[in-house]
């Protein structure tokens, strides 16, 4: 079976209708309606930054001119309506023509080649910057033919104060602007592909002229696309750099303040990942979402650029709740695209992902009620209390579903340990008391003090977790945890969903339900975590993985205390010590740098508990699922800078 799921990439979709029909509409409105409806995608730098896998790409391909023209061409079509509805709201398309001129340039290629050169870094850039300059013209004018618009019909918008120089870009009229571009290109790739990079007192002689349209354009005008107004059109040119992160780090920078500067009228974008930025960027950007990285004087970053973080962050509000809406629809995207599940009418991921309470087997059944009645006799707690607890798990079910014994039993047993340690703690009076049988007792002894303890979802979840740990009850399966544990990110949600769906299509190969059971998701899911942790390949992945063990130690260990008093998957560090971190310890930064690039960790910043502030370093999904951990975010292990000092500089064993 051919399986959309795990052929994910956007750029492996050539064909605009088939990318379109796999595009959820909820990321362009979560990320980038409030920035497009103020203008802001098109009128700064633009810096989108994000993790492997997490929709970088498909939303700058949902901005070029092709995608625009054939979902307007196509937007009855299913799906499409709700598309067509973001990207209006983004004032991508107006009055149903595309009102931005997008392109879309891969930055993996011979770029970083100019900085091997032996030139000063000004000329590396200069060259590097016409390069990229013609590319983007060349690449206007290719959608626009492909739209139908030949460069004789195309003319451009320019600032006023360019008229004396515009003969360096070929003028206003497409033809000669395009021939110009195609000459830059030419000039500028026999420098890079020269086998001896000419000497610097030559390059003037090799390149010519210098080249500089964004300095001089505004907009792009063209006959109307679509409609029958006929007239012409202005374009917002819109100019998207992905994958800047391959760049040396000094180009990046120096990218950015060619493309930061407030006098630009062009739209510019740079897609990029953590890596290129310096420790303490990448960890301000995650915890503040906003970088100081790009600030020099008489430049302030929150009025020249606008930073979208498309990866939690440290403002999480509804993320998840959003992230799984998201992924259920694009999940149903992909499902129509599989035709063994299409054809049985199986589009809706969770009606084939079992969420039935799982029942444990008559021998472990058995071993559960044994350990829980020698709990009540090693803690010495009375038959009356025991009922009462009892009660209380009972009327926190309800009457909903039929009560599972197993979970009564685990719940007792929490609520058990969590009594026998609030008694610890309780000042004790003695007096004459009587056990179980009605018989006074021979010595006087500390009557049982009125301590409340209350059956919640606290207790519950303690429960589970531990019937997980000690008696192989399945903890991972349903929906919402295939959401949860992909950590917000798109490629790993349909990465994961891929193994659940290719299992679901060998049981209807073999004429079963089609119904994935609790036990079948939670092996396939604890599986693949493990697999992806084993195939991390990035800068300082050793360094990262003894972090991410030691922390999931801790959290374990401390999860599987019998009272459940906290259900952990993250490691605190006081706020302040974290602010600091990067002067501190440069290599830990340096480590939690690509830990957070990579989906390895999540930062909660400035979490509050217990009267202080503490940031949390969250473990990411397939972590969790390789250790065995909770999905649930709030728990965490109080720990400190110096503690994640000595995680990075173990030794692996």
């Amino acid at each position: 079976m051919e399986n959309p799921f795990l052929r994910r990439a956007s750029e492996l979709l050539r064909d605009d209708e088939a990318f379109l029909a796999i595009v959820s509409p909820e990321p362009v409105t979560f990320h980038l309606k409030r920035p497009g409806e103020s203008g802001k995608l098109y009128d700064r730098l633009v810096l989108l930054r994000g993790t492997p896998g997490s929709g970088k790409t498909t939303l700058a391909r949902l901005f070029e001119l092709p995608t625009l023209s054939t979902l307007l061409r196509n937007q009855s079509f299913t799906g499409h309506k709700e598309l067509h509805a973001a990207l209006s709201a983004c004032r991508a398309i107006e009055d149903d023509e595309p009102r931005v001129l997008g392109c879309r340039l891969p930055m993996e290629s011979d770029y970083r080649d100019f900085w091997e050169f032996p030139y000063a870094n000004e000329v590396k850039t200069g060259l590097m910057a016409s390069l990229l300059q013609a590319r983007t013209v060349l690449a206007w004018f290719r959608h626009l033919r492909a739209a139908g618009i030949p460069p004789d019909q195309v003319e451009l918008v320019t600032r006023p104060e360019s008229q004396g120089v515009l003969d360096t870009i070929g003028g206003t009229q497409g033809k000669d602007l395009l021939k110009r571009a195609a000459d830059v290109e030419n000039r500028m790739y026999k420098v890079i592909t020269a086998l001896v990079a000419p000497e610097e007192s030559a390059l003037a002689a090799e390149v010519g002229d210098p080249y500089r349209p964004f300095d001089h354009i505004e907009r792009i005008r063209v006959p109307a696309v679509h409609g029958a107004g006929g007239g012409t059109r202005d374009f917002i040119p819109l100019a998207i750099f992905d994958d800047a992160h391959v760049l040396h780090p000094e180009q990046f920078r120096a990218l950015e303040r060619l493309l930061i500067r407030r006098e630009l009228r062009i739209a510019r974008w740079i897609i990029a990942r953590f890596d290129v930025l310096l420790p303490e960027e990448a960890l301000a950007a995650a915890i503040e979402d906003r970088s100081d990285g790009t600030e020099r004087p008489g430049v302030k970053a929150e009025r020249e650029t606008e930073l979208i973080l498309l990866q939690s962050s440290g403002r999480r509000r509804q993320q998840r709740e959003q992230f799984r809406t998201v992924a259920k629809s694009m999940a149903t995207r992909y499902l129509r695209k599989t035709q063994i599940l299409n054809d049985k009418g199986l589009t809706v991921l969770g009606n084939v992902l079992g969420e039935t309470e799982p029942i444990l087997t008559a021998g472990r059944l058995g071993d559960l009620e044994k350990n829980v009645n020698g709990t009540q006799r090693r803690l010495k707690v009375s038959q009356p209390k025991r009922e009462g607890f009892e009660k209380q798990i009972r009327d926190y079910w309800g009457d909903k579903t039929a009560l599972p014994p197993h979970i009564a039993l685990a719940m007792l047993s929490v609520m058990m340990h969590r009594y026998n340690v609030r008694r610890g703690r309780t000042s004790p009076s003695l007096f004459e008391s009587r056990d179980d049988t009605g018989e006074g007792s021979a010595e006087p002894m500390a009557a049982e003090p009125m301590i409340s303890v209350a059956a919640n979802r606290e207790v519950y979840e303690a429960a589970v977790f531990q019937l997980f740990h000690h008696y192989d009850r399945p903890y991972y399966f349903g929906i919402d945890n295939v959401c949860d544990a992909s950590s917000e990110n798109a490629e790993q949600f349909l990465h994961m969903s891929g193994e659940l769906v290719e299992a679901v299509a060998t049981l209807l190969a073999r004429s079963k339900s089609p119904t994935l059971t609790p036990a079948a998701q939670h092996k396939l899911l604890r599986e693949h975590g493990a697999k992806i942790m084993k195939e991390w390949d990035f800068p300082q992945d050793a360094a990262v993985r003894r972090v991410v063990k030691r922390i999931a130690d801790l959290c374990l260990e401390k999860s599987l205390e019998p009272n459940g008093a906290v259900i952990a998957n993250a490691f605190g560090i006081p706020q302040a010590e974290f602010d600091k971190l990067a002067k501190t310890a440069p290599e830990v930064a340096r480590v939690l740098q690509f830990a957070v690039a990579y989906n390895a960790i999540t930062l909660v910043p400035h979490y509050t508990c217990q009267d202080e502030v503490w940031c949390l370093l969250e473990l990411g999904g397939v972590a969790l699922l390789k250790y065995g951990l909770t999905l649930k975010r709030g728990g965490f292990i109080k720990g400190a800078v110096v503690q994640l000092a000595l995680f990075v500089a173990e030794e692996p064993t």
